[in-house]
């Protein structure tokens, strides 16, 4: 018996699963057949936990010397399904460092919201900085301070992540430092440029904190820029007498 089966459909085998039927609805309507997914692990894993372990990577290494093996081994996933999920490797940096910003970096910031006196929500924003960036449990430094900066210079993607981060931090402390009326006498830096300041002395924290500074001495910082801040007499600071 001539069978009715349409001619193009009779030249696909069988299939059993909900993948190969798809195939065979589009080979039967002349569509193109997509391509086959590389063989390897799927798409079914962590991928928060593939992002702290790309996090990792990256933070030790440096954009440029974490080779694909190196991020693939720690994600415990293998290259085809690095780039089905992320793309490339450029594209899993700019995903991992929000996670970072995500994860690690929001604790430095919780006292800027939790904290009611100013004073202290600065203070304790330098010291969970010092923590993060001095911690033995993870590569010193900070990834955006100590990675995506320096790869920002060349990589404008980068550099525009990078400069929304730090934005928001210093539009958050400008606000804090407005509500007290920081600067608003004259006599020493306004609300905005003290919020800068102080978001740039977290980034040297996490540079000299890159390069061995202890958190005993990275604290000293913090603690003196701090009392200049908020103690030192602003004619003082002219003339050099605290």
């Amino acid at each position: 018996m001539r069978s009715t089966m349409p001619r193009m459909a009779r030249l696909v085998p069988p299939f059993t699963d909900k993948v190969c039927a798809v195939r065979l609805i589009f080979v039967t309507f002349g569509m193109k057949r997509e391509s086959p997914r590389p063989r390897g692990r799927p798409l079914a894993f962590d991928v928060d936990a593939a992002l702290d372990a790309a996090v990792g990577v990256f933070w030790a290494k440096g954009y440029d010397a974490a080779s694909l093996e190196d991020l693939t081994r720690a994600m415990a996933i293998n290259r085809p399904s690095l780039y089905a999920k992320f793309g490339n490797k450029h594209n899993l940096f700019m995903a991992a460092i929000d996670r970072y910003a995500a994860t690690i970096s929001q604790p430095q910031t919780n006292p800027l919201a939790t904290e009611e006196n100013v004073e202290t929500a600065v203070r304790g924003y330098f010291s969970e900085i010092v923590k993060c960036v001095a911690s033995p449990n993870h590569p010193a430094g900070c990834l955006i301070a100590s990675v995506a900066t320096e790869l920002a210079v060349r990589d404008l993607e980068v550099r525009q992540k990078v400069t929304a981060l730090l934005s928001g931090a210093e539009n958050f402390i400008e606000t804090r430092l407005q509500q007290v009326q920081y600067g608003t006498d004259g006599r020493g830096p306004t609300a905005k440029v003290a919020a800068a300041m102080i978001v740039a002395v977290g980034q040297s924290l996490a540079s000299r904190a890159r390069l061995g500074a202890t958190p005993d001495e990275l604290e000293a910082v913090a603690d003196g820029f701090a009392d200049q801040v908020f103690h030192a007499d602003p004619e003082s600071r002219l003339s050099g007498e605290f």
